[in-house]
């Protein structure tokens, strides 16, 4: 499989997920917040956090594989 090709599932799978969750990991990954940080900015629990990156990261590396959601 090309990387062309994993990159493109990746991105259909992000733009997939909920906006609230692609703005949490946006907050973490591309801005840098820590998650109490994140927390703040979002209105949710530090382990809300913790659960939305852990599922945002599940659902691109599943993408990336090839799975289906």
């Amino acid at each position: 499989m090309t990387r062309w090709l994993r990159l493109r599932r990746m991105r259909r799978a992000f733009r997939a997920l909920p906006e609230r969750d692609r703005a949490i990991f946006g907050s973490v990954r591309f801005e840098d917040l820590d998650y109490i940080e994140a927390a703040q900015r979002h209105g949710c629990t530090v382990e809300e956090v913790e659960q939305t990156v852990a599922r945002v990261l599940i659902a691109l590396g599943r993408a990336e594989q090839g799975e289906q959601p």
